[in-house]
């Protein structure tokens, strides 16, 4: 600023009247869209509900609840479910949810599947579609494939279209969320800066969300009510890659490019193996799905190990699970070598962010998930910096193998319909 355009000096500066009333909109949007969907949220989780209930959980005025309630009950998102027993006054009445009110797809794109699934506002699963991974087919092509999919899904489910609210899209990252693309993920290399949210609400007609697959499954926990009681935990996802989805004091933690999280890419051995991310000795490169089906292929071929291998990551590491859980000495080292490795970066997570639940979510847990819970949680106990002060429970997803896409379907109803903040990314 030149000495002609500053203002003298002592001269007081104020905002001009359109941006503080413009500032005063958007926070009067911001707190009434938070209580809206502190509201669903009770509902979801609590009901039947009353509206003097509702009240006194969120500290609301009656006025305000009753608001917001006729809102609701004027969308078809909520309904009255009956009169309570009176106790002198009027009996009260009770709110439910309207789970078919409103609907979601997710889309669940990974290396080995893409999985596919109308979810609605309990969390059900109303219909759900597994297909092969992209492989090394263009993008363009799969995204066609992809339309196809969700229409057939759609038209095959019976659902009344005019309830879908939109679809959310949920995918390993790195990602940028601000241009909907995936940014060098190593499994999903050939889509490198695909318009992959901007292709597929073009091709459908949907509105989309777009954030990474353990995310989505953090989100799914949340919505499903299988975190109440905690405001502090991290889901930690294993597909073909470990990431973790992380939420503090009841909120989604998107750090500064909704790139948090990524726990595959802690350093576990600092004089390690160079890792394709730039880092070295990263988690991923000891303890993914891929490594201990290498490892597991080494052992078949030296006639140590004995289980059908089809060169499908997520199919022959679900193989290697059930040989060790019928006890097979050489499946059983390959799975607890894995689980020990991912115990010391789960470690480092909760000491860094002191968290009270972690969730173990992804097709990887489904078969050696047990493994994992014991020998994390008992690692925690005797490592955790304040396991003196708390424990940290270590439990499996209640979502099982679609925990992502159901995240991801949970993730579009909850932004249409009860959005924390209003979201805005910015790197100036």
């Amino acid at each position: 600023m030149t000495a002609a355009s500053s203002p003298p000096s002592g001269t007081v500066t104020t905002v001009p009247a359109k941006v503080a009333a413009s500032s005063n909109a958007v926070e009067k949007i911001r707190r009434r869209e938070s209580s809206r969907g502190r509201v669903i949220d009770l509902i979801r989780s609590n009901g039947p509900i009353s509206r003097v209930e509702l009240a006194e959980r969120t500290g609301l005025t009656q006025a305000t609840i009753s608001t917001l309630v006729r809102a609701l009950l004027t969308e078809d998102i909520v309904v009255e479910s009956g009169r309570g027993v009176s106790t002198g006054g009027k009996p009260r009445m009770f709110l439910e949810l309207n789970p078919a009110a409103r609907l979601g797809v997710g889309v669940h794109l990974g290396q080995d599947y893409i999985t596919y699934i109308i979810a609605d506002l309990a969390g059900r699963v109303v219909a759900r579609r597994r297909v092969d991974g992209p492989g090394d087919t263009s993008p363009l092509t799969v995204v066609s494939r992809m339309t196809r999919d969700i229409e057939a899904l759609i038209e095959g489910s019976g659902v009344d279209r005019t309830g879908i609210v939109g679809m959310g899209i949920a995918t390993p990252g790195p990602l940028d969320r601000t241009t909907g693309t995936v940014r060098n993920a190593p499994s999903l290399a050939a889509w490198n800066d695909f318009p992959i949210r901007r292709a597929l609400a073009s091709t459908t007609g949907l509105h989309c969300e777009f954030d990474n697959d353990a995310t989505a499954a953090a989100i799914g926990e949340y919505w499903l009510g299988a975190t109440e009681g905690y405001a502090n935990y991290a889901s930690v996802y294993m597909g073909s890659g470990i990431g973790s989805g992380i939420v503090m004091d009841g909120t989604i933690y998107q750090g500064v490019s909704s790139n948090v999280g990524e726990i595959g890419h802690v350093t576990v051995d600092a004089r390690g193996l160079p890792c394709p991310c730039g880092n070295i000795g990263c988690l991923e490169l000891y303890a993914s799905p891929r490594v201990v089906v290498t490892r597991a292929a080494e052992a078949v071929d030296r006639g140590e190990l004995t289980i059908p291998l089809t060169g499908v990551v997520s199919e022959d590491f679900a193989a290697v699970g059930v040989a060790a859980a019928a006890g097979d000495p050489v499946a059983v080292h390959l799975v607890r070598e894995s689980a020990e490795y991912v115990a010391s970066a789960v470690i480092s997570m909760v000491n860094l962010l002191d968290l009270q639940l972690v969730v173990l979510a992804g097709s990887a847990f489904s078969t050696s998930g047990s493994f994992y819970v014991e020998i994390i949680s008992e690692a925690l106990s005797r490592r955790a910096m304040a396991r003196a002060i708390h424990p940290v429970e270590v439990r499996l997803s209640v979502n099982g193998n679609d925990a992502a896409a159901l995240g991801a379907a949970t993730l579009v109803l909850q932004d249409r319909l009860s959005p924390r903040t209003l979201r805005s990314v910015s790197f100036a």
